[in-house]
């Protein structure tokens, strides 16, 4: 859509690490900037864990590829990070222009953070603006409270109004395929995480919920630890649906936590989404959440994690 962008538009795009290893001095013909690095005028980093180890051959690596959004920056360009993440946290002495920060656990010199239960806007030192309470947010989970603090520090560093950071706030419901309600049928809540391609990810969204998980988890695998989510499913979840490439490799990162009969999930292994959609409605109780948050990429068996999200919602909308 580059030929629709009209030079006084603004863009707000997500770059992944395979695109940032371009941003910065590369060999050529890779190198994408004649110049050397490049980075965008306004950059955020969110958070950096462990990922794409199938591409990345360390996570030294991946780290560097990330931190090309704000490497390059100039004195007039502006930053945002996570004050909680010490990897982002770290990326700080590269910001050569204004750096905001944003954080669950205290206040920051400049940003966005959470005081109680209030969310709080600092656009300068000693300048403070609440903008809501966490009970106005209709998103689900504790990392989407970090992640509208985030978007209040980017907004406000664009010039947004804390009005406007205000009703935003309050009345975003989400987007497809990311914790999204696809139905409610017999007293059970069927959610659909087709984003969730990490481990990581897939914990975050376990732990929205306070109710029994029966867990949809699987796809291919990006070569990245399984312990802690084996950890997080132990205490959250009942029942744990496997499906596609990477069942074998959840199977044995369960069995280290026991099965049904010692106080861990019950685990099954299913093909296909439709027959794993089945099983969960057939193993589901009223009051439980069937949770599509797979943790692996789609590519064994789909395009891409739309497809598997939809592939979900179909499967769980023909349930009669």
């Amino acid at each position: 859509r580059v030929g629709e962008i009209a030079p006084t538009d603004r863009v707000v795009m997500e770059l992944s690490s395979f695109q940032l290893e371009r941003f910065g001095p590369a060999r050529p013909p890779e190198r994408a900037f004649p110049e050397g690095g490049w980075s965008p005028t306004g950059a955020a980093v969110l958070n950096v864990t462990p990922n794409h180890f199938d591409r990345h051959p360390t996570m030294q690596d991946y780290v560097a590829a990330k931190a090309n959004i704000v490497r390059h920056q100039t004195a007039n360009d502006w930053a945002v990070l996570n004050a909680d993440d010490a990897i982002v946290s770290a990326m700080r002495p590269d910001c050569a222009g204004r750096v905001l920060e944003f954080s669950l656990t205290g206040p920051v010199e400049a940003g966005a953070y959470l005081q109680g239960d209030a969310l709080v806007w600092a656009p300068e030192p000693r300048r403070e603006v609440r903008v809501c309470s966490t009970s106005d947010l209709k998103l689900r989970g504790r990392h989407n409270v970090a992640n509208v603090l985030a978007a209040c520090a980017i907004a406000g560093a664009g010039g947004a109004t804390v009005e406007a950071m205000w009703q935003v706030s309050a009345a975003f419901t989400g987007v497809e395929h990311r914790l999204e309600l696809v139905r409610t049928r017999s007293g059970v809540a069927y959610y659909n995480d087709s984003i969730a391609t990490s481990p990581e990810r897939a914990v975050a969204a376990m732990q929205s919920f306070g109710e029994p998980l029966v867990l949809l988890a699987g796809g291919r695998d990006k070569h990245l630890p399984w312990d802690l989510w084996a950890a997080e499913v132990s205490k959250r979840v009942r029942e744990v649906i496997c499906f596609g490439e990477m069942a074998p490799l959840l199977q044995r990162a369960l069995a280290e936590i026991g099965d049904g009969a010692h106080g861990g999930p019950r685990v099954h292994c299913f093909k296909t989404m439709r027959e794993a959609v089945e099983a969960a409605a057939d193993l589901a109780q009223a009051g439980d959440v069937v949770l599509l948050s797979p943790g692996g990429t789609s590519f064994d068996a789909f395009a891409d994690y739309a497809e598997r999200g939809e592939a979900f919602r179909t499967a769980v909308l023909a349930l009669p």
